[in-house]
């Protein structure tokens, strides 16, 4: 290899480095896909809004608010589901945090029965994501991509 030719691989690895956008969406497409088939189906309205959004070196992955609590469980005002805890830092809530309605009653479209027994008795987690390993492939998946021959 000439000084030029390992020139230009070092500034291709530059912009690689600098720009994550390709790399980003590929890891986004595949790991929604991945959600989006292990999420739990009653109308597929949680299904249908599983996404994800890149920036140059970011990746946000979005879904119905209902969807957290589906995964991780709720509990409730009078008894415990089985509600798993956070990992650390996700959603502003500390790690070992179980979510839990502060009221008798939650809000939403279901009937007011529905909702008041939710939020007493709590909601069993169906969980179809781990964010730790979401976490975990993405920086295996990145790492990979970056020390790749160009």
């Amino acid at each position: 290899m000439t000084v030029d030719e390992m020139n230009a691989r070092l500034s291709q690895f530059g912009q690689q480095a600098t720009d994550l956008t390709d790399i980003l969406t590929q890891i986004g497409s595949e790991i929604t896909g991945q959600i989006k088939r292990n999420a739990p189906v009653d109308t597929g309205a949680l299904k249908a809004s599983i996404s994800f959004q890149v920036g140059m070196n970011s990746l946000e992955l979005e879904m119905l608010n209902y969807g957290i609590f589906q995964n991780y469980g709720v509990k409730g005002t009078e008894n415990d589901p089985g509600a798993i805890s956070t990992p650390d830092g996700i959603f502003g809530v500390a790690a070992g945090y179980k979510f839990q309605f502060k009221s008798q009653t939650i809000g939403g479209s279901l009937p007011f029965p529905v909702r008041r027994s939710i939020a007493q008795r709590g909601l069993k987690p169906k969980q179809f994501f781990n964010l730790r390993d979401i976490t975990d492939e993405v920086v295996e998946r990145l790492t990979e991509e970056l020390i790749r021959p160009i």
